[in-house]
Order: structure tokens, then C-alpha cells, then sequence
């Protein structure tokens, strides 16, 4: 009978500590189009060794959606990678602001241009999502530009300042959000994801 008991107590701190765990380890991926943002698609690993394009914020940024997303849809949330969604691109860019996503972990860029006002967002996901599991080379190439992009956002509290940078990335539609976040472009261009970030 203390033997049943005892198995029983194991069992149950066992199953309570699995809980706990679930709750203190949240998910560090996303979800709305998230193959699309991580190049885990069908067609997003070529991406990784396509040769980029010259652009530039002000060029990217001027560009209508070729859909309006919403955010809460399921159908947009699926949506496939659209054609201009399959290029690299190269632009020179201030960085002015960097934050920690709370929800799928990314590294957050406000990216502006060197010749005008025009702003647009940057991305770099976060490598240890369970999400690279399976794509273990594009995961060190995120590791190396993670580790570049939290040197740049060093230099940016060292300085107070903007960070002239030259990135390459692959061009992204993200959704309209009710709230515009801080730094998003007109119709909602970003580079999800940033490939390469290195200042200048």
C-alpha cells in the first residue's frame, strides 16, 4: 500500500512538473505566415544562395501590397510566398531603434533611409526556434547574423545614435496591424528575414 502511494505522489509531481515546465517555456516561434518569414517554405531555401539585388528603403517602401493582409485571418495566415517575396535584396539603411519580440523571440530592426524620412522594419528570427530544426544550415547562418545584429544594437545604446548598416534580406507583407507599430513602413514592407547585417 505505501509502495502504491508513493508511486502514485511520483506520478503526480511528475505530471505537475511537466505543466509547470509547459508554462514557463513558452513557444519561440510565430505562427502568421512563419515558413514564409523563415524561409522554410518550398521555395525559401534557395533564397539563402540567390545573389542579391541593389535597393534601398525608399525604393522597397513605395511599393503597394499586392494584397491587404489581416492579421486574424486564416486564409492570409497560410497565404503562400508571393512573387516579390522571392528575391534578396541589398540596401544600405540607418538602424535607429532594436527590441526583443516577446512573442516568437525575433530581433526587431527600425530601418531608416540614408536620403529621405521613409522607415521600414528588419527581422532576424531567433536560431533556437524548434522551427531550424530541420534546416541545420540555414540555423548557423541565423546564429552568425543574431550574434551581428546584437553587436549593432550594442553600438546603438553605446552611442544614442543611428547605426549606418548594410544588410541583405529577403523582402516580406506583413499584415496591417490595428495598432502601427513604431517604424512600419505605409504598406507594411518588411525584410523578414535580415540574411546578413554588418555596420558600415
Amino acid at each position: 500500500m505505501k509502495t502504491g502511494i508513493k508511486i502514485g505522489i511520483f506520478l503526480l509531481l511528475l505530471i505537475s512538473g511537466f505543466m509547470f515546465s509547459s508554462l514557463q517555456t513558452p513557444s519561440k516561434c510565430g505562427k502568421w505566415r512563419w515558413d514564409i518569414k523563415t524561409l522554410t517554405d518550398k521555395h525559401g531555401s534557395a533564397l539563402l544562395f540567390k545573389g542579391p539585388l541593389p535597393s534601398s528603403i525608399d525604393e522597397l517602401v513605395k511599393e503597394p501590397s499586392p494584397k491587404i493582409l489581416h492579421h486574424d485571418s486564416r486564409i492570409d495566415s497560410k497565404l503562400p510566398r508571393f512573387p516579390d517575396e522571392n528575391q534578396v535584396v541589398e540596401i544600405i539603411a540607418y538602424v535607429i531603434k532594436v527590441k526583443y519580440e516577446k512573442d516568437d523571440h525575433d530581433l526587431h530592426f527600425v530601418l531608416k533611409s540614408t536620403t529621405s524620412g521613409n522607415t521600414m522594419i528588419g527581422e532576424i528570427p531567433d536560431p533556437n526556434c524548434p522551427t531550424f530544426d530541420e534546416f541545420p544550415v540555414w540555423r548557423e547562418i541565423l546564429k552568425k547574423t543574431r550574434k551581428n545584429g546584437n553587436k549593432i544594437w550594442d553600438e546603438l545604446k553605446e552611442h544614442s545614435g543611428a547605426v549606418k548598416v548594410k544588410i541583405t534580406g529577403v523582402p516580406f507583407w506583413d499584415s496591417e496591424h490595428n495598432n502601427r507599430p513604431t517604424g512600419s513602413s505605409r504598406y507594411f514592407r518588411e525584410i523578414h528575414p535580415i540574411l546578413t547585417i554588418v555596420p558600415l
